[in-house]
């Protein structure tokens, strides 16, 4: 746990550039530093590591103050990992991510498969990539093994100052998508700084919005969004605070599992029947043998062609439907994209699961909370 307790930064001209701030971030959680340019995230960052000294006030980590520690002794135990990336051009791969391990005198076997094990983690081939040097590997490549040196010497507690900010924004999305699934692999207390908004909402457990070294609001994300404090965080967010907060929440847990449905063999009454049943004018149709989504049939087609198969719309399921682990927001992209009233939601083999609705949807971003609530049933 990293605890900030009335931490000041003031210079020797009287500006402060953190002023004040009382901040806990849990174990194993990401707490995302943001705030406007100068807002003093960078500087709070590099407090917790001695990087730059706290002028009043104390930084715990798991309860003792961070100036008890040695400054290199302090950050040989917290990963760091920043935007410029920082490889030593001089030195491989293999050699760049075994820094801190060395430095700790670990013997070579075990520096040697603690890089493997990082550089597998993160996307590089050791027996490939290892003994390359930093210029023959791309941006995204870099800021990989910019993340596996600072998992180095697995430390518990990371720093990150837009650890992806100098790549394109696919690359970008890659490495985030990527970095949280090491991290419910290996669930370190990691300080995030970016200036992204939507960076922060997707990366973060907690965020902290700071201006003018102040700390403004401190929430989930879904809270940030749904219950800003005041004009400032309302702006700072964003006027599509609502899709935003879509983004959060998962198909798994919005869709309806009962929903109008029928079988490719189905004759002419039964899928009437369902269409009655449902209050519905349109539904799914899936093949009788293993349910795998094929298209949809309308009211108004059946009563023209007088059967199913002719009536149907034959599409391919990746077309109209979305995973079950896709977001709330991808599911809105395809009811508006196909004017849908409920967009189907599949699994990994194609299978109708269910469906989200407009309404649905509508409600979701309407209740304040409800991320956070999903979260907590989870256990997260």
């Amino acid at each position: 746990m990293i605890e900030f307790k009335d931490v000041i930064k003031e210079y020797p001209n009287g500006f402060r550039a953190v002023d004040n701030l009382n901040l806990t971030v849990r174990d194993g959680e990401i707490c995302v530093l943001i705030g406007p340019s100068g807002c003093g995230k960078t500087t709070a960052l590099r407090m917790v590591n001695r990087l730059i000294d706290v002028t009043r006030g104390e930084i715990l980590i798991n309860g003792q103050p961070n100036d008890e520690f040695e400054p290199e002794v302090l950050r040989r135990q917290i990963g760091y990992a920043i935007q410029q990336i920082g490889l030593l051009p001089h030195m491989t791969i293999r050699d760049n991510v075994a820094i801190v391990p060395r430095l700790l005198d670990w013997d070579e076997e075990r520096v040697r498969q603690r890089v493997d094990l990082l550089l597998d983690m993160v996307g590089i081939d050791p027996g490939i990539q290892g003994d390359k040097y930093p210029r023959q590997l791309s941006g995204g490549q870099q800021q990989r093994v910019g993340v596996a040196r600072a998992l180095g010497a697995d430390p518990p507690i990371m720093l990150m100052d837009e650890p992806f900010g100098a790549v394109d924004p696919i690359t970008r999305a890659i490495l985030q998508e990527e970095f949280l699934q090491i991290q419910q692999e290996v669930g370190k207390t990691i300080i995030f700084v970016t200036h992204d908004i939507d960076e922060a909402i997707y990366m973060g457990d907690r965020i902290a919005l700071l201006r003018a070294g102040r700390l403004v609001q401190y929430d989930t994300p879904d809270d940030l969004l749904a219950l800003p404090r005041d004009d400032f965080v309302r702006e700072f967010v964003g006027t599509d605070r609502s899709l935003k907060r879509l983004h959060l929440i998962s198909v798994r847990d919005s869709m309806m599992n009962n929903v109008p449905c029928c079988d490719d063999d189905a004759t002419l009454q039964e899928v009437t029947a369902c269409l009655d049943r449902h209050h519905s004018d349109s539904a799914f149709v899936v093949d009788a043998g293993n349910g795998k989504l094929l298209g949809w049939v309308e009211r108004p087609a059946l009563v023209e062609y007088g059967s199913l198969s002719e009536a149907m719309h034959h599409a391919p399921a990746a077309s109209i439907a979305v995973p079950e682990d896709a977001t709330a927001r991808e599911a809105l992209s395809v009811l508006l994209s196909h004017s849908f009233d409920l967009t189907p939601v599949i699994d990994a083999e194609g299978v109708l699961t269910g469906g989200v609705s407009i309404q649905r949807l509508q409600d979701l971003v309407e209740e304040p909370g409800i991320h956070a609530a999903m979260q907590r049933e989870r256990g997260r």
